[in-house]
C-alpha cells in the first residue's frame, strides 16, 4: 500500500506558442502566433519514481494539456519550469 507521507511534491510550468491548428484557437483572446501562453500545476509522486521518471511524466502531461488535451502537434517554442515543491 503506498504510503501518503513517502511522496514528492513538484510543481511544473509550460509556457508555449500554438498555431491556428489548434484545438483551442479560437478560445484563445486575441491570438496571434507569437502570443504566448503558459499553464502551470502541482503533482504528487511516490517516492518509488526517480526524478528522471517524474520530469519526463511531467513533461509529457503538460504538453497534452497544452495541446488542447489531444496531441502535442500544434505547439511550438515550449519551455518548462519543474521543481520540487
Amino acid at each position: 500500500m503506498w504510503n501518503r507521507n513517502l511522496r514528492y511534491r513538484f510543481y511544473g510550468k509550460i509556457t508555449y506558442t500554438i498555431d491556428k491548428g489548434h484545438p483551442d484557437v479560437k478560445c484563445v483572446e486575441d491570438w496571434t502566433e507569437d502570443k504566448v501562453l503558459e499553464f502551470a500545476d502541482y503533482y504528487e509522486f511516490s517516492t518509488d519514481y526517480t526524478k528522471d521518471e517524474i520530469e519526463s511524466y511531467i513533461k509529457q502531461d503538460l504538453k497534452l494539456v497544452a495541446g488542447g488535451g489531444y496531441d502535442t502537434e500544434h505547439i511550438h517554442n515550449v519551455k518548462f519550469e519543474i521543481r520540487q515543491a
